[in-house]
């Protein structure tokens, strides 16, 4: 039996890894000294927990609400 053509010996090799199949690794040292990242993520954070101070806020005025009623 013949030996395998050269393209059916591609075929069957091992994919090559292209740069663009290559895991990423995530690098913060830029996202850290940029200051509107910063200002982004501050801001972010705020909403958040403006949101908390709001929602419990409103909860805790709705129990009082009931146990006021409630009496």
């Amino acid at each position: 039996m013949a030996d395998a053509s050269p393209s059916v010996e591609r075929a069957l090799a091992a994919p090559s890894h292209s740069p663009i199949m290559q895991p990423t690794v995530l690098q913060f040292d830029g996202l850290l000294g940029d200051p509107i990242f910063l200002a982004l993520v501050a801001l972010m954070l705020l909403l958040v927990f403006f949101g908390y101070l709001l929602v419990r806020r409103t909860l805790l005025s709705l129990r009082e609400g009931y146990d006021e009623g409630y009496r």
